[in-house]
């Protein structure tokens, strides 16, 4: 009987593993190329008939700490047909038929928290495969200031509330698209006795996050590098 039950135990444990492994491939893909160059632009947030909201988010629950989310694409909804955002992505995509707009869109949300979360714990080794060099340094700086202070981080993502693509553009054999998150999340800082200095476990706050990332779309290398961010605290 108890050989049974290791066996069982066997069977649950590989199909964890090959959960992980599965959420960790969908995260924009794989690691980007070591030499592969990216440059860090300006981030502005663009007019209303400059937005394409292709997706609606809603949260179902939040299970494990991941925010659970339905999704609706409407590729023709809430956007003008000349807009410079629709305009853009028409190039795009004439020019490299591979670009799925769509996919990215779907896995954007997820980048989005494996990145915050990962940022949060300081995990350096998850963060610098999908950050552009200058965005690295400036997490690495704030994760090294975090440990000499013995500080930890917490970071939970509650809920997103909407997506949307606010900016396309195309350098030489390179994509940017810039993508404005806003989600409900917690957020606090802890010292080493573990007591919080820093945000409230129990408020829920409404952040807007816009991001900037990058693909060269002549590489084979699947990931969309983040190379800007900022963001603002919704009243």
């Amino acid at each position: 009987m108890s050989q049974q039950f290791q066996f069982l135990d066997i069977i649950f444990l590989g199909i964890i593993v090959l959960l992980l492994v599965n959420r960790l491939r969908s995260v924009l893909g794989t690691r980007p190329s070591s030499d592969e160059t990216i440059k860090n632009e300006p981030v502005s947030k663009t007019k209303n008939d400059n937005v394409l909201d292709i997706s609606e988010y809603r949260t179902i629950e939040n299970e494990g700490g991941s925010a659970k989310m339905e999704h609706d694409f409407e590729a023709s909804a809430d956007f003008e047909e000349n807009s410079e955002v629709v305009q853009n992505l028409k190039k795009i995509k004439q020019k490299f038929p591979s670009f799925d707009l769509v996919d990215f869109m779907q896995k954007a949300p997820r980048a989005f928290e494996y990145i915050a979360l990962a940022f949060a714990k300081g995990n350096k080794n998850d963060l610098k495969p999908l950050l552009s060099p200058e965005i690295y340094k400036s997490f690495e700086n704030v994760i090294n200031e975090r440990n000499e202070r013995k500080e930890t981080a917490e970071f939970s993502l509650i809920a997103f509330k909407t997506i949307r693509l606010t900016k396309a553009e195309n350098f030489g054999d390179n994509v940017e698209l810039t993508v404005e998150f806003e989600t409900e999340q917690t957020n606090i800082v802890k010292n080493e006795q573990g007591q919080v200095i820093v945000g409230d476990p129990t408020y829920i706050e409404t952040v807007t996050d816009i991001w900037t990332l990058r693909k060269n779309m002549k590489s084979s290398d699947p990931v969309w590098v983040l190379t800007a961010t900022h963001n603002k605290v919704s009243a």
